[in-house]
């Protein structure tokens, strides 16, 4: 376990002193040392042990034919035993899989996987406009898509919520403009034979 100094003198503070919810004076030097350390620090590690294969029925791991598998490696596909199972971000990566990188690579591409809903809405409300008839359909198919998804995480990358807004001026001008249109085209209508 590492050691916490105190901060005039480096005298190691000892751990009985860590976590005490105050400074309490070095006894070197005198001066006030708070250490707060988060709980995993303090705790003793304890390794992962894994179960031996019973029947002949169970899957064994790739590197330790006398241990049971929990879980198939990720990226190679591979089982692994408790020993051998290195948790990246939800995912089971084998050692040789982690060493060569492939565990960053698949952690990297499942973040990459979230759907940016702001854009969809923001291109269901734009891109039709090219085609007078399809926004009376798409604008609140991209409203919708909008309000549903508005607290959903975006992506990886900040961004900002310009194209929220940007969705909703597009939208409201679209509605305006087809409502003139509406109005326009009605009182416009041949009234019958006179």
């Amino acid at each position: 376990m590492g050691y916490v100094v105190c901060g005039g003198c480096s005298l190691p503070v000892p751990t009985s002193n860590w976590n005490s919810g105050g400074p309490i004076p070095c006894a070197a030097c005198g001066r006030g040392v708070d250490v707060r350390v988060f709980p995993a620090a303090i705790r003793q590690a304890v390794g992962a042990a894994p179960e031996a294969i019973v029947t002949g029925e169970e899957a064994s791991c790739y590197n330790h034919t006398m241990y049971k598998a929990i879980a198939p490696c990720d990226a190679c596909g591979r089982f692994l035993c408790a020993l051998c199972d290195i948790p990246i971000a939800g995912m089971h990566v084998c050692p040789s899989c982690f060493e060569t990188g492939k565990g960053e690579t698949l952690e990297r591409s499942r973040l990459q996987e979230r759907t940016n809903f702001d854009s969809i809405a923001l291109a269901l409300v734009t891109l039709p406009t090219l085609l007078c008839w399809l926004p009376i359909f798409t604008t609140p198919a991209g409203l919708y898509f909008l309000f549903k998804h508005w607290n959903d995480p975006s992506s990886v990358f900040p961004r900002g919520t310009w194209r929220q807004w940007l969705t909703i001026v597009f939208a409201v001008l679209q509605v305006a403009l087809y409502a003139a249109i509406t109005i326009g085209i009605v009182r416009n209508w041949p009234r019958g034979l006179e």
